[in-house]
């Protein structure tokens, strides 16, 4: 899964973060290829998503369980669904 952290407030932990629901990887190295062949196309849609006012910091791939991390850890136990 791609995911993208937002650059708001360089002073801050916590980060807007972009996740790409689509497209789905089978490996990580699958999701890194394709990160390198389209990672101009992948800032842009993530700068959208917040209307220009951010920037992305970087771009990873993560597996489903790390994001369900993330989002618990800035969220606490509220649950989310990641759909594929």
């Amino acid at each position: 899964m791609i995911v993208t952290f937002l650059l708001a407030d360089p002073t801050s932990v916590d980060r807007p973060l972009y996740v790409f629901a689509q497209p789905w990887f089978e490996s990580h190295n699958e999701c890194v290829q394709f990160v390198k062949e389209n990672n101009l196309q992948l800032y842009n849609t993530a700068i959208a998503s917040y209307n220009l006012r951010y920037k992305p910091e970087a771009i990873y791939c993560l597996q489903e369980k790390a994001v369900k991390d993330i989002f618990e850890y800035n969220y606490g136990n509220k649950a989310i669904e990641i759909q594929s």
